[in-house]
């Protein structure tokens, strides 16, 4: 009996051994790397160049007449209506601007809200500096153009963050398509409107006279588009240069001419694509031709878009006509503005 338990122990310590020597576990930890892109209007200016141009209509015709004050005994013209010629054919314009901090995807409520106004003349006047814009996000835009003739440009800005994922560093190839649209609804505004989520206030569509505002102005619109990309330039990687996420540090601006309109990207490397100046009606315009989202910032490379910024320019054009040139009409119209920016990685 004896012999028989001194087996038995021999034989569960050989078991539990065996059990020990085939046991194995593993613990395996990785992380898990999320940001996504955010677009938000972010800027917005106004300017009204010097016309030094004086058109005179006899009343209630569109035949010229000659401009000349009571002192002068020689002219008999009557019921001669001119424009002014010191200022009053391009004076008087202002925008209003209600911005914010920039929130993230999501989040809810703004802070800092913030009303500013400003009044362009021959040079470009904006809500915010350059650096200061891609921090804020505008709210309610609307510019009130009082000048005699249409001649004021006006633009707003779409800032754009990339995703912070280091494609360019870790070597993986993507599709980022851009497309950009323009439209306007023209109005006759007959009370007062609240603001941009509204229509109170106006006569959709309206005209003036059997005329609308775009065709008045003869409004264009043009788009611009800069990019600061991973892989280029200054800063090469979705992080800036001293490693830190969640900063605003990019070189994505535009280089201006002497008229304050861009003409390329400020630093040489980044991405910069323009369209041509097109009419603007109420079917949807797309500024880079073809479909929209066919305007490639890169196609099957590792050149993603850390910041890119859009650039709507809208110039009334009526008042750079040899003739008929339109003194701005007293009845209070206009259009609402429609811009529709898209930037994604797409297939090809």
């Amino acid at each position: 009996m004896f012999q028989i338990l001194k087996r038995a122990s021999a034989l569960l310590a050989l078991v539990a051994m065996t059990q020990n020597a085939d046991a194995i576990s593993l613990r395996f930890k990785f992380k898990v790397f999320s940001s996504g892109p955010s677009m938000y209007a972010c800027n917005a200016g106004l300017r009204s160049p010097a016309l030094n141009k004086q058109v005179c209509y006899f009343e209630g015709t569109t035949n010229t007449c000659t401009p000349n004050s009571c002192a002068d005994g020689t002219v008999c013209h009557t019921r001669c209506i001119c424009s002014g010629d010191n200022g009053g054919d391009y004076l008087m314009n202002y925008f209003s601007v209600t911005h914010s901090d920039w929130k993230d995807n999501g989040t809810t409520g703004d802070t800092n809200v913030t009303r500013v106004t400003g009044q362009g003349d021959g040079n470009w006047k904006t809500a915010l500096d350059e650096q200061t814009s891609w921090k804020k996000r505008i709210k309610e835009l609307s510019f009130n153009l009082g000048s005699e003739l249409y001649g004021a440009e006006y633009f707003v800005d779409i800032c754009y963050r990339g995703p912070q994922i280091e494609y360019f560093e870790d070597g993986v190839l993507a599709n980022f398509s851009f497309g950009a649209q323009a439209s306007a609804t023209d109005f006759l505004a007959t009370g007062v409107n609240p603001g941009d989520n509204s229509r109170d206030g106006l006569v959709i569509p309206g005209t003036v006279d059997g005329k609308k505002y775009t065709e008045l102005a003869g409004l264009k619109v043009q788009a611009f588009l800069v990019c600061d990309q991973q892989g280029i330039g200054t800063y090469k990687l979705a992080r800036n240069n001293v490693n830190a996420y969640n900063t605003t540090d990019t070189s994505a601006a535009f280089k201006l001419g002497s008229n304050g309109v861009p003409t390329g990207a400020f630093e040489a490397a980044d991405h910069y694509s323009a369209s041509s100046y097109s009419s603007i009606s109420a079917s949807a315009l797309d500024l880079f031709g073809g479909s929209l989202g066919q305007h490639w910032i890169t196609a099957n490379g590792q050149y993603t878009p850390r910041f890119c910024k859009v650039r709507y320019l809208f110039k009334e054009t009526n008042a750079s006509q040899a003739t008929g040139v339109n003194l701005r009409k007293w009845q209070r119209h206009g259009a609402e503005l429609c811009t529709y920016t898209d930037i994604e990685e797409g297939e090809m």
